[in-house]
């Protein structure tokens, strides 16, 4: 008969996010992880099989409560597509409040993992394609008239800057400038 466990999944699941997030898949050590979790080594192997498999569930975690919620999810049935894609952008570069770690948690992977996993690359894949999409809903919401390749152009640049803006607020990226460049987004996305 098997032991029962003395901890929640979840609660350790979301633990494991922050720490990878913070610290990047490579800096973590299992022990690190299991102190951080609040379980021991074994019981870290007997749920999650390894730290891959960890990792990757965590980034599927980040994927489906924070990315597809906070972020996908206002962009895709707005009332107005340009004042959605206005505000995901503002929320996007927006200081953070410490509760969270800076940056995207998949944005610091695809820059941190110089050959990520199949099944990494398959998380960040999915990612780029929801983002891509749900961007492009909203300009297809703003401009009805316009031609799918010109949509489907601006979604793929306005994801690459996003990814870009990611990254740079890791490092530090944050103020006027940062504010500045939402209005750059804005004038671009502008269709004629």
């Amino acid at each position: 008969m098997g032991r029962k466990k003395s901890y929640d999944e979840e609660d350790v699941l979301e633990k494991a996010m922050f720490l990878f997030w913070r610290k990047g898949h490579q800096a973590v050590s299992t022990r690190d992880l299991a102190d951080e979790m609040g379980i021991n080594q074994y019981s870290l192997y007997a749920s999650f099989e390894s730290k891959d498999v960890l990792f990757e569930k965590t980034l599927e975690r980040y994927l489906s409560d924070v990315v597809e919620k906070v972020f996908i999810e206002p962009l895709l049935d707005p009332v107005d597509g340009l004042a959605a894609i206005r505000s995901y952008f503002e929320i996007f570069v927006a200081p953070g409040s410490g509760k969270f770690p800076t940056g995207c948690f998949i944005c610091n992977t695809m820059a941190e993992e110089e050959n990520p996993t199949a099944a990494v690359q398959k998380i960040i894949d999915r990612y780029q394609t929801k983002i891509a999409d749900a961007l492009a809903s909203a300009l297809r919401q703003a401009y009805p008239k316009a031609k799918n390749p010109i949509i489907q152009a601006k979604a793929s640049l306005l994801l690459c800057v996003m990814l870009g803006i990611a990254v740079k607020k890791r490092n530090g990226f944050q103020g006027q400038p940062v504010q500045e460049i939402v209005e750059q987004i804005m004038d671009f996305v502008t269709i004629k």
